[in-house]
């Protein structure tokens, strides 16, 4: 399960329980650069790449095998990189408001956080794309603590390096360094007959619920579900519902068995 933009592993706490009751075993990183992670200081140690790397190192240093591969925003290039990568050892993917291809940005989100040196002082030194984030990100209510649960990793400016880099390693066009890396993702995904649940949420800034349904109809094993009244960490907000709904797909039409 991997998280993606401003957020870490905590985002999957209302998922895993009826997965795991289900008899699923769920495992939540947090990606480089976030939650409980190391966080190097340096933009230029945070790659597509390496966050790739690193994920096919925590499935083969845990030994998992016939995995169910879940990314939500950026959490979704590089979990679903990895699955293309891995197909023997892929059972299912769940696509959750993210993207699968090269994908258009808000100009105004560009101007502000993949513009080199000034959107990495708006991140890092201000703060700013984690603000906007956490405070448009969620549609339901949410307490204070649980806020607070989620900026609590990166308290420092020397901590938010990953969070800065992120945005940048999106390919926006095909001049992108990544386009090319991000496109064969979804290329693969068009033959490969790997069942896949998109569910996508009704209250998303980022990501629209036709996006969703355009993904489900791309790929050749796909079902698209509505998330209704969610907002872009639909995990958050209606974890427990995505989490019930995955359990018939994981049994019925990915066809897992539990432990």
């Amino acid at each position: 399960m991997f998280h993606g933009e401003s957020t870490w592993s905590y985002l999957y706490r209302k998922m895993i329980p009826p997965l795991v009751e289900a008899g699923f075993r769920c495992v939540a990183p947090d990606l480089m650069g976030f939650g409980m992670s190391d966080k190097p200081s340096s933009e230029s140690e945070y790659t597509l790449r390496r966050h790739v790397e690193l994920v096919a190192g925590i499935v083969e240093s845990l030994n998992l095998e016939g995995v169910t591969a879940v990314g939500q925003d950026w959490g979704g290039p590089g979990g679903f990189r990895y699955a293309i990568d891995h197909q023997s050892n892929v059972r299912a993917l769940a696509i959750l408001n993210t993207l699968i291809d090269i994908h258009k940005l808000p100009m105004i989100f560009s101007a502000l956080f993949r513009n080199g040196g000034f959107s990495s002082f708006l991140s890092r030194r201000l703060d700013r794309l984690r603000t906007i984030a956490l405070s448009s990100g969620f549609a339901r209510p949410m307490a204070k603590e649980v806020k607070a649960m989620y900026k609590m990793p990166h308290p420092k400016t020397s901590d938010r390096a990953g969070v800065a880099a992120f945005p940048k390693l999106v390919p926006t066009d095909s001049r992108h360094e990544n386009a090319t890396y991000i496109s064969e993702t979804s290329d693969t995904l068009k033959t490969w007959d790997v069942p896949v649940l998109v569910c996508f949420s009704d209250k998303d800034i980022a990501f629209k619920p036709d996006e969703g349904r355009a993904i489900a109809a791309m790929v050749p094993n796909g079902r698209f579900h509505l998330i209704e009244g969610a907002g872009h960490f639909l995990q958050e907000d209606a974890g427990e519902e995505i989490g019930n709904h995955m359990i018939p797909f994981l049994k019925e039409d990915a066809k897992l068995a539990q432990p």
